[in-house]
């Protein structure tokens, strides 16, 4: 049977470099024989898909209520004190950073389904333990072993912190490795047809705004008065998710099997296309051993500094640089300051949400509007964004944003717009680095992209530590503005080319 094939950019010849460009009409009928590309039947395409939303939804249910109660229970132990719950976010931060390229490696080098397991795995016994460490302090302190005024001249609390830290680490590092190996090497491998990766990719974002404002709501309700036992039972249910998120992907894994589709195909063609590829994939920074954190961030940046979607990932990079966020804990805290309530925060960051939701819902609207050229596309999302930002800017100079209510809702108004561009562009983003990084390097190039936004994030928590007064606040926001626009200038310049 004859498959209708068609391209989905036809004005941009960037566009045809960068995306596989299958679209199938309705009515044509799937025959993996009559394709170049290898690829499943439309229809088992969509349940795998399913599939792994499905997981992807329980992943990033467990991580964000994980993330969220750990930093209480902290608190909760140390009520006095903020330095353990910095270091917490200090340590899962600066690990993605050293290792975000030879997690990358890994994945790249592993059978997918491999991999998943060490991600599972790796979870799970990190928040299996993390709840046994976190009960056994709170039980120390309950028998008096430990004074509650004395936590942190504690040896006996310093060591079990230690730990805890340890396998906060591992857990994210873990969650590292699911956030790449299912988005970054299942998705593109599974799903061959770009309007259905365009919905997945979206989809994709929905679960994860959706999560930010489930997952605390969820452990609001669950620990609406703090105790050991509210923590534990999220720790029990986390752990216990592990299991279908696992089982999900295995699905997905052996269906592919028995359709004689093999998602493994470019592991074991891997030599064959070092030989033939302009990317070759030879380590050329070889000391301490191949999986040396340090030697694999030099391969991998310069393996990513060759690949065509370069400037598009710096440019969402620089997105990260910013405290213009309703999620920003910094920007909140300023704004509190400045008399905003916690309703009016609640709101703020509530509707931020919902725009960015909208964002998602209408890029293949937006998509089509440009004529599939996703380039254009994610030039018209990150520019609206750059936009919003400069006016809120404005507003924050030149009016008064603490007394004047036309102007603090105007202010809140820009910075919630902006969402529509951010999130639109990410999904853009997204799908270049599906389909214009090889396969066999995808994983660690996006390990080296992870790396860039940990450490963007990291700048952003030591600068504002620098210049926490108050005063000083109006140059975060025009630092924050100066390069949400360098990243518009960098799309524009890669639209161009």
């Amino acid at each position: 049977m004859d498959t209708d094939i068609s391209t989905s950019t036809s004005t941009s010849s960037s566009s045809k470099d960068i995306l596989i460009d299958v679209v199938y009409n309705s009515s044509s009928k799937d025959d993996d024989n009559n394709t170049e590309i290898k690829m499943l039947k439309k229809e088992t395409e969509i349940t795998l898909s399913n599939y792994i939303l499905i997981s992807h939804f329980i992943t990033r249910m467990g991580d964000k209520m994980w993330e969220f109660v750990v930093p209480l229970m902290l608190i909760y132990i140390i009520p006095n004190s903020l330095i353990p719950t910095s270091f917490y976010g200090l340590s899962i931060t600066i690990v993605r950073i050293i290792f975000g390229a030879a997690i990358g490696n890994i994945i790249d080098k592993n059978e997918k389904l491999f991999v998943i397991k060490i991600g599972v795995f790796g979870q799970a016994v990190s928040v299996g333990l993390s709840c046994m460490i976190l009960f056994r302090i709170i039980s120390l302190l309950q028998s008096e072993v430990i004074l509650k005024e004395d936590v942190l001249n504690s040896n006996i609390f310093l060591y079990h912190f230690v730990f805890v830290l340890l396998l906060s680490s591992i857990h994210s590092l873990s969650g590292q490795i699911m956030d790449i190996s299912v988005e970054r090497k299942w998705v593109p491998c599974i799903i061959k047809r770009d309007l259905l990766l365009d919905k997945v990719n979206t989809k994709m974002r929905q679960i994860d705004l959706a999560t930010e404002v489930l997952a605390p709501f969820i452990v609001g309700l669950i620990s609406k008065d703090p105790s050991i036992y509210s923590f534990l039972i999220i720790g029990v249910l986390n752990f216990l998710s592990f299991i279908p998120q696992y089982f999900l992907l295995y699905l997905v894994y052996e269906i592919s099997a028995k359709e004689n589709f093999n998602i493994d195909m470019d592991i074991q063609h891997q030599q064959k296309q070092q030989h033939h590829d302009n990317i070759s994939r030879k380590e050329k920074f070889k000391f301490f051993g191949e999986w040396n954190p340090l030697t694999n961030l030099l391969n991998g940046w310069t393996l990513f500094r060759q690949t065509k979607v370069f400037w598009i990932v710096m440019a969402y990079s620089s997105l990260w640089l910013t405290i213009l966020s309703p999620h920003d804990p910094i920007f909140n805290a300023y704004l509190s300051l400045k008399g905003y309530s916690y309703i009016e925060l609640s709101v703020f960051r509530g509707v931020g949400a919902v725009f960015g939701l909208l964002s998602t819902l209408s890029f293949k609207y937006v998509l089509k509007w440009c004529h599939n050229n996703l380039e254009k596309t994610c030039f018209y999302y990150i520019g609206q964004e750059g936009l919003m930002v400069i006016l809120s800017g404005l507003v924050f100079s030149f009016a008064d944003i603490t007394n004047n209510t036309t102007s603090k809702y105007m202010f809140m108004m820009f910075i919630i717009l902006s969402r529509l561009g951010l999130y639109g562009f990410e999904v853009g983003e997204i799908h270049f680095v599906q389909r214009g990084v090889d396969d066999h390097i995808r994983g660690i190039v996006s390990g080296v992209e992870s790396s860039l936004t940990s450490l963007a994030s990291l700048t952003v928590f030591m600068v504002t530590i620098a210049m926490g007064d108050p005063q000083l606040f109006s140059i975060l926001v025009w630092l924050s503005i100066l390069f949400i626009n360098i990243g518009v200038i960098l799309t524009f310049s890669f639209y161009n080319k």
